[in-house]
């Protein structure tokens, strides 16, 4: 499949909530593959696959998920909801992944590049004809994916490193007067067990729809009491503040082909003489 077809998979033209399926990690699916990346016909996640989703409603329409996961986990658990539950898939990764060169591996290790977005960028281009071949109904609803690795925690930036760290902003989602106008009711975060709320960039959107009446609860993956629960997001500092979109960019690359990622420039260096 080429990249276009992918994108097409996971983001058809008839369905309302392809227009917030983000289009940068399959920009760059044309780009040469790299080489210590498992090609799509190997490519599994047995973590996913052992996830208990019995407690997660069927798609019937009034309930919209957003998925927060780490890594491709997100994408694959996507990919079963669909399978299982009915719920369309809306990749929202932001993050550009790292350009390959087969002379700088550096830039594929962990201190090399924030966010290495390739396992993402080949389970998306392994669960395409699948995907495709469920023939979801437009009408079928949403399942947002993000990547819970988007901010970086932990990463040190380094002149010469790619940084590719991203945010979750209110206009990544439709606002909770368009969810409602689809029938959404309710809208279901998952998450890794253990964080209790919602990331903080995340919080803003969450907030947002809970004002406008929309029921918001929680699944932590693996916890040990599998149940959904309510969740109420306290009201973020900065929440709807002018700047407030101005402060989570900073420090933030933006890339030339949209999302956000690039080298963090070397300072030249500079020689005094003698006089």
């Amino acid at each position: 499949m080429t990249p276009e077809e992918i994108y097409n998979a996971w983001a058809p033209p008839q369905s309302p909530w392809s227009q917030w399926a983000k289009p940068v990690v399959f920009a760059h699916m044309a780009t040469p593959p790299n080489p210590y990346v498992l090609p799509p016909d190997q490519v599994s996640d047995p973590v996913s696959a052992s996830f208990d989703i019995t407690h997660i409603p069927p798609a019937d329409g009034k309930t919209a998920v957003v998925i927060d996961m780490p890594s491709a986990t997100g994408a694959t658990l996507a990919l079963r909801l669909a399978n299982e539950r009915g719920y369309r898939p809306v990749p929202l990764y932001n993050a550009v992944p790292a350009p390959f060169h087969a002379d700088t591996l550096a830039m594929y290790t962990k201190a090399g590049v924030a966010i290495d977005m390739h396992d993402i960028l080949e389970s998306l281009r392994a669960w395409a004809d699948e995907l495709a071949a469920l023939h979801l109904p437009p009408e079928a609803p949403p399942a947002f994916i993000l990547d819970a690795r988007r901010r970086g925690a932990g990463w040190s930036p380094t002149p010469g490193h790619f940084d590719n760290r991203s945010v979750s902003l209110p206009t990544d989602f439709p606002s909770a007067t368009f969810l409602q106008s689809r029938g959404v009711r309710n809208a279901l975060l998952i998450q890794p067990v253990g964080l209790g709320q919602a990331q903080p960039d995340l919080a803003h959107t969450l907030r947002r729809w809970q004002d406008g009446t929309v029921d918001l609860s929680l699944y932590e993956i693996d916890a040990p009491q599998r149940f959904v629960r309510p969740l109420d997001v306290p009201k973020p500092s900065w929440f709807g503040h002018v700047w407030h979109n101005v402060l989570v960019r900073a420090g933030l690359r933006r890339n030339a082909m949209g999302g956000f990622g690039g080298f963090l420039p070397v300072p030249s260096s500079s020689h005094g003489g003698i006089g």
